[in-house]
């Protein structure tokens, strides 16, 4: 099975322009997929003095695109969040309380 998915499906001939035709297309799609993807859900454990929480993204190098938000209810807000080429960093406005279960999402991208 192929990237996309394909199957084998029998014999067809092709001329050669339509074999072209159908590379180039191939090629076009590989141009557009993202070259990784991860994401989950971290959990962590207020102390009450923390605000910056860092995720490992696993992608080897800084994600062309990051995404969080909150995992669980009753967490202060998310003021913004910062990548590099090892971690995801989500800073709150205000320290989660101490012993709260801070969860949070995310999604990077390597594009």
């Amino acid at each position: 099975m192929s990237r996309w998915g394909l199957t084998y499906k029998g014999v067809e001939i092709v001329t050669p322009e339509e074999w072209n035709t159908l590379i180039d297309a191939l090629e076009e799609l590989d141009s557009r997929a993202p070259l990784g993807i991860k994401g989950g859900l971290e959990t962590f454990t207020g102390d009450g003095t923390t605000s910056t929480f860092q995720i490992s993204h696993n992608l080897g190098s800084t994600p062309t695109v990051a995404l969080v938000g909150k995992g669980a209810s009753g967490l202060p807000d998310i003021d913004y969040w910062e990548v590099d080429s090892t971690y995801i960093y989500v800073t709150f406005k205000s320290a989660p309380s101490s012993g709260l279960e801070v969860k949070i999402w995310w999604l990077a991208l390597k594009l």
